[in-house]
């Protein structure tokens, strides 16, 4: 995909160790979302009411409010959160449902961009694996199926991955575009 390719090097972590760096990073969490589509079961029925054109609020669902509030506290605390998403084009159904949806994350203080895949690749991401760099030190490279289903998360702090990463981190947030909507 990407000129650039992920080190599948690291130290495996647990679901719950992913959750705890995800709320403990000191100023800053970046995510590279890469995948067409995520088989996350919370979400399937949400994904299909938005298919279906009866979506329910991201807010209303028992499975996301918990992101919210994350993200709210730690906006509060002066942390900054974001993410780029990679979109096919056009974009996948679950793609569009996550555009539609990034207006509550984006209320709650997340910074959203994307980009299209045909950029991504222009430019030379990395698009084999989603990824998050937490205060620029510490990388989480996520692995996931061919569906969509995660199958594994690596933790990597060596110091010429790290910078590769950041330039990467850099470069996709200075050519995605920012979604300029709030939750109504």
């Amino acid at each position: 995909m990407g000129t650039g390719r992920p080190v599948a090097a690291g130290k495996p972590i647990s679901a719950d160790e992913f959750g705890d760096l995800l709320r403990t990073f000191e100023r800053t969490a970046f995510r590279l979302e890469v995948q067409p589509a995520y088989a996350i079961s919370a979400e399937q029925a949400d994904l299909d009411l938005f298919l279906a054109g009866t979506p329910r609020q991201p807010d209303e669902a028992d499975w996301f409010r918990p992101w919210l509030e994350q993200v709210r506290r730690q906006t509060a605390q002066g942390k900054h959160v974001s993410r780029v998403r990679v979109q096919d084009e056009p974009p996948t159904g679950y793609q569009r449902w996550e555009r539609w949806a990034g207006k509550w994350n984006i209320a709650a203080g997340e910074d959203i961009r994307y980009m299209p895949r045909s950029a991504a690749r222009r430019i030379g991401l990395p698009l084999t694996a989603d990824w998050w760099l937490l205060d620029g030190k510490r990388l989480i490279l996520m692995q996931f199926t061919d569906a969509g289903v995660i199958t594994g998360r690596r933790l990597v702090t060596g110091a010429d991955t790290i910078a590769r990463y950041r330039a990467w981190r850099d470069l996709a947030l200075n050519h995605a575009a920012a979604e300029q909507i709030t939750a109504a």
